[in-house]
């Protein structure tokens, strides 16, 4: 049976496999609570917990996520800017570190739903989804699976015990396409908002899937030969702010908690925070992982109180036996990855989370398996105490391919993927 916090109180898994909430203020006694598999009983005992080494109570002061120190951030989720539909800063919207990835489940089979039904039964309060995957029926899946889960006496689960993230397609660029494509995502999703709204991709939809590589090198247009009208390369800017306005607009309207972006460049972000009202975004969710640690654009993100969120921590789906060879083999399969696991006798898998993790990055990694749920969630808990050294660290650095053709392991297939555009 899960554990349901009570109302203001936050959940999170130790590497004991136990669950433990906390309140907002970090000041109040935390609750543990023992979730071993296929037991019923549960043992509850009371720690006490002490304020931020600076002081000030996490619903007084929005904290950067540079602020935030690790543990706090494994106990009660990272603070995202956002505002209220007066568009007052608000202090309550927190997205828990680790969520549940839904990006290429199997179409129409319900691995979706089960996935998100086995990840709530384990902790996860976090699930990630997007208007597109799995050729648009996976957010159906991940809102039925979240409504069996709360309406079952089982999970003993309200809404808003959930962070819920969809995301905007690039087909429904501009103003009134955005609000379509969010309602029509609220329908699927079977909720009348969502926690968090991203920008899916800054690049056009295409015209056509039947790109001609040649006419594209040969055209001074580039891909946008192939843009789909209205989404000329001229028009590409001014587009996403009509974007941006949609979704600030329904903050507003109490369709999203915190909004936010996936794949944005710093001159993307640039653009958009000439014109926005709601900024900085919450998040920006990008590709990040040691083959690919986008350095800079974490370091911008955060000096503007930007929470990072990585995809494809742990090498990605997209990638073929071509680039891993230019890479020197998957990620889990590398020796400095395998090495640092076995120093500290975890898997490669949880060796990557936990890289992400310690550099205050949210991770969202995609499982259909129990055991590798449980796994995930133990990478980033307290139970791993300290996480990485600087020998670790050291290490795992010297995967850098930054500069590389092909260090890009997502979006493979579009010929914009390296996103050099305006």
């Amino acid at each position: 049976m899960a554990f349901n916090p009570p109302a203001g109180q936050h959940l999170f898994t130790l590497a004991s496999g136990a669950l433990a909430v906390v309140l907002p203020s970090l000041t109040s006694s935390l609750q543990v609570v023992s979730h071993a598999a296929g037991r019923q009983a549960r043992k509850v005992q009371k720690l006490q917990i002490v304020r931020m080494s600076s002081g000030r109570d996490l619903t007084e002061q929005w904290l950067g996520p540079n602020e935030v120190p690790a543990d706090d951030r494994t106990v009660s989720g990272v603070q995202l800017y956002a505002v209220d539909k007066n568009g007052k800063q608000r202090y309550d919207v927190r997205i828990p570190v680790i969520g549940l990835g839904t990006y290429k489940f199997k179409k129409g089979s319900g691995e979706a739903r089960s996935a998100v039904l086995d990840a709530l039964s384990v902790g996860y309060r976090h699930i990630d989804t997007a208007f597109v995957y799995g050729g648009e029926k996976t957010e159906a899946e991940v809102g039925l699976g979240i409504t069996n889960a709360l309406m079952s006496k089982d999970y003993d689960l309200s809404r808003s015990d959930i962070f819920l993230t969809t995301k905007q397609w690039r087909a429904y660029h501009g103003y009134a396409s955005t609000i379509k494509c969010l309602d029509l995502s609220l329908k699927r999703l079977k909720t009348s908002y969502v926690d968090l709204y991203l920008i899916h991709w800054p690049g056009p939809a295409y015209s056509s899937l039947a790109r001609s590589k040649q006419a594209m090198d040969e055209s001074p247009f580039g891909p946008f030969i192939y843009a789909k009208d209205g989404h000329e390369q001229p028009n590409l800017c001014h587009l996403r702010s009509q974007t941006w306005r949609a979704m600030e607009d329904s903050v507003f309207a109490g369709k999203c908690r915190a909004i936010g972006v996936s794949n944005f460049t710093i001159r993307h972000l640039e653009a958009l925070r000439k014109t926005a009202r709601i900024w900085p975004p919450a998040v920006n969710q990008i590709e990040l992982h040691p083959f690919n640690p986008q350095t800079e654009l974490v370091k911008y993100c955060k000096s503007h109180g930007i929470v990072v969120e990585a995809y494809a921590s742990l090498g990605g789906q997209d990638s073929g036996k071509k680039t891993w060879r230019a890479l020197g083999g998957p990620l889990l399969e590398r020796k400095e990855v395998l090495d640092v696991g076995l120093k500290h006798k975890k898997t490669p898998a949880q060796v990557l989370l936990r890289w992400a993790m310690d550099q205050g990055h949210v991770v969202i990694p995609k499982s259909t398996r129990l055991d590798h749920m449980r796994e995930n969630l133990s990478a980033i808990s307290e139970g791993w105490k300290g996480g990485l050294d600087g020998n670790d660290n050291t290490l795992l650095a010297r995967l850098d391919q930054t500069g590389m053709s092909d260090v890009r392991l997502c979006w493979v297939r579009d010929p914009l993927k390296n996103l050099d555009f305006d």
